[in-house]
């Protein structure tokens, strides 16, 4: 073949890129060894290679010509056909049979020759869990950053499950929820203490595009100021006398292809509030110590029970910054404008603790419902776990709360049941430490001799503050 010219395009000399081999591009398709699928710009598949068809248990008829989101409920493709920006290293979960299978894929957007978007593809870079495992380890090698970001500390605990009830305003929320979560501004959550301001960013990085990215989560009010700027930005090595040598990551650059959560945002320091607003404007990064800038991309969120408005008034909040983090804003109800939802929350507090079996009381839930809760769910769950360490026989009752929830004549019925508790307490605490003590400290043998279960037998020992010599 002849020397292409230089000012030609050498590519258009190969028969490869001719319409007349369209059979052979179609073999190399076809025999690509990992999991493979293109969709046009309205997301209907146009060609899927049987690998990709065979982890999702259909043929390869089945899927072409179907949308994107018809396959895969959760299809992140519409978002990377409206944005016109790739993502890297997602999860695809698929459940077949009993398993879920779990493929590490790219997911790009594809142009035409004038950049106009017309379609995307999404090719899985690892299929097995021994290739994942060659992956993961190879990727430790090359990034620290990623190292960092894919531990668990940096990924958000709650989903939108973990938000319990079915009030009218739960309900709303969570429609509102799930469709900020799908909006790259910046979100500003409010709502008292203990509403689950951190539950809901959580729930909203997870609903959105981002989920696969890391979720760093930084409490405003826990640094002094002279910490807080190397905390958020991270600094270079030697950058000032007592600093790491090898240097320090800033919360925002983790957050890099994720959230950033800025709790008790309305305790950010005046400085760095002006930091924070020059980095949310250009999307770059000083650290201290360093004359490079570097590139970010995070979502913020922030949550506060303060005034902001009032607090811009009173020049102690900067009004620029506050009208940058404010495009969407997210109203947690307290729990006394719900307090239909108490009793699941009740419920699902003694599931996650492991109290499921335990009772309610009809008294007590009727308090529970009749109670302000200024505290909000964090109280409730402070009162649960102090009636579960005082009550009996797997039954919370009215004489287990705090006084404040007791009426004069609970509180003298009380009094009374207390002191007969203690004088059983006392028993209970006497037999089983002489049944410990008769067969060695062997709880399985004391459970059976007792007629308890070992799990109730462990807990009884927990409650009373009984230990192994």
């Amino acid at each position: 073949m002849d020397t292409p010219s230089n000012n030609a395009d050498p590519l258009k000399e190969y028969d490869f890129f001719k319409c007349e081999n369209v059979l052979f591009m179609k073999t190399l398709l076809l025999q690509i060894p990992t999991a493979f699928f293109v969709c046009d710009e309205h997301c209907r598949i146009l060609f899927i290679n049987e690998v990709y068809a065979n982890y999702l248990n259909k043929t390869v008829d089945e899927i072409i010509g179907k949308y994107t989101q018809e396959i895969f409920t959760d299809s992140v493709i519409p978002h990377i056909l409206t944005t016109g920006k790739p993502m890297f290293g997602g999860v695809r979960k698929i459940k077949r049979n009993d398993e879920i299978i779990q493929l590490i894929v790219n997911r790009i957007p594809l142009f035409d020759d004038n950049g106009k978007i017309m379609g995307a593809m999404v090719i899985a870079l690892a299929d097995t869990p021994e290739q994942i495992a060659t992956l993961t380890k190879q990727m430790k090698k090359l990034s620290p950053l990623e190292n960092y970001t894919r531990h668990s500390p940096y990924k958000a605990r709650y989903t939108l499950d973990s938000i319990i009830g079915k009030s009218m305003l739960i309900t709303r929320l969570k429609e509102i929820l799930v469709k900020y979560a799908q909006i790259e501004a910046p979100i500003l959550i409010l709502g008292e203490t203990g509403t689950g301001k951190e539950l809901a960013a959580s729930s909203l990085h997870n609903s959105g595009p981002r989920a696969n990215g890391p979720f760093i989560a930084l409490n405003c009010s826990a640094f002094p100021l002279e910490l807080f700027e190397s905390e958020l930005f991270g600094y270079a090595p030697g950058s000032f006398s007592g600093a790491n040598k090898e240097g320090k990551i800033g919360q925002i650059e983790l957050a890099d292809q994720g959230t950033l959560f800025l709790d008790e945002i309305g305790d950010l320091p005046l400085l760095m509030q002006v930091k924070l607003l020059r980095v949310l404007e250009e999307k770059k990064i000083t650290p201290i110590g360093s004359v490079t800038a570097k590139p970010v991309d995070f979502k913020l969120i922030a949550a506060t029970n303060k005034d902001l408005r009032q607090m811009v008034k009173d020049g102690t909040f900067r009004e620029d910054f506050y009208y940058r983090i404010n495009a969407l804003v997210l109203n947690i109800p307290s729990l006394t404008e719900r307090k239909e939802d108490i009793p699941l929350i009740v419920k699902h507090i003694l599931k996650t603790t492991g109290h499921e079996h335990y009772q309610i009381s009809p008294q007590v839930m009727e308090s529970f419902m009749n109670y302000s809760w200024q505290g909000n769910i964090r109280e409730l769950n402070n009162v649960l776990m102090h009636a579960l360490s005082l009550c009996q026989h797997n039954c919370i009752e009215i004489c287990d709360l705090p006084e404040n929830f007791h009426t004069p004549a609970t509180a003298a019925f009380c009094a009374g049941q207390n002191k007969f508790k203690a004088r059983q307490i006392k028993n209970d605490e006497y037999i089983l430490l002489q049944a410990l003590e008769k067969n060695n400290w062997n709880v399985k043998k004391t459970a059976q001799e007792l007629d308890i279960s070992r799990a109730n037998m462990y807990e009884k020992m927990k409650k009373l503050g009984i230990k192994r010599p």
